[in-house]
């Protein structure tokens, strides 16, 4: 009885996990942004909430920004045990673990007043530098770990017929924040949501895997 309940804990796990990242993600940068005077969702990134001088930014980057890389990495610890010990797969995990951590550290190198790009009046900043480099970096990271992955599941897969168009879209949303900086805050939530919707299609993955494994045990 023990046994099984604790195998049904981690079952919902698969999708508990990241489905909580994201939701607290989602709900303290609403928040956030609702505190903040004259934010707006749809031409500023998420990290101007924690930017230098912000009203929240302490909150932001450490009561959001950092559990919510910390609720993911136990989900990818999950993920670890559950996927197998193929290189491809292990080289995939590394990728999203690289993901994480650079969004970890992002939250401790908070980007100057309104998180704007380079090139403005003033000189930005090191530290300004370092995060819109880190957070550059990692999201291609989490797309081409979640495209490796859903490449790597079986053929009947919903993950598997979905990982080339879901880069694409991911690409898409990524070079979309570049090229349109007037709506860049709602390109930088849509690729959020985007990757965040194949972690729980992962999850789901996962725990469907795990569960015909345990029908076939008994």
């Amino acid at each position: 009885m023990q046994k099984s309940y604790l195998r049904g804990m981690g079952l919902r796990a698969h999708i508990l996990l990241p489905f909580i990242s994201g939701m607290w993600l989602a709900i303290g940068v609403g928040i956030a942004g609702t505190l903040t005077p004259d934010y707006s969702h749809i031409s500023q990134f998420m990290s101007a909430l924690g930017s230098t001088g912000a009203p929240y930014a302490a909150w932001t980057n450490y009561a959001v920004f950092v559990p919510t890389e910390i609720w993911f990495l136990a989900f990818l610890v999950i993920l670890n045990r559950r996927l197998g010990a193929s290189r491809t797969r292990r080289f995939a995990l590394l990728l999203l673990l690289a993901y994480a951590i650079l969004l970890f550290l992002a939250a401790f190198l908070p980007c100057d007043a309104g998180c704007e790009s380079p090139g403005g009046d003033q000189a930005n900043t090191t530290v300004h530098m370092a995060h819109m480099i880190i957070a550059a970096s990692a999201y291609p990271l989490a797309l081409i770990a979640l495209l490796i992955l859903g490449l790597t599941t079986r053929s009947t897969s919903l993950l598997r017929r979905f990982a080339l168009p879901a880069a694409g879209v991911g690409f898409c949303l990524f070079f979309a924040i570049v090229l349109l900086p007037e709506a860049q805050g709602l390109f930088q939530r849509l690729l959020e949501g985007w990757i965040y919707l194949q972690f729980l299609l992962l999850g789901d993955y996962v725990a469907s895997k795990d569960t015909t494994a345990g029908e076939n045990r008994t």
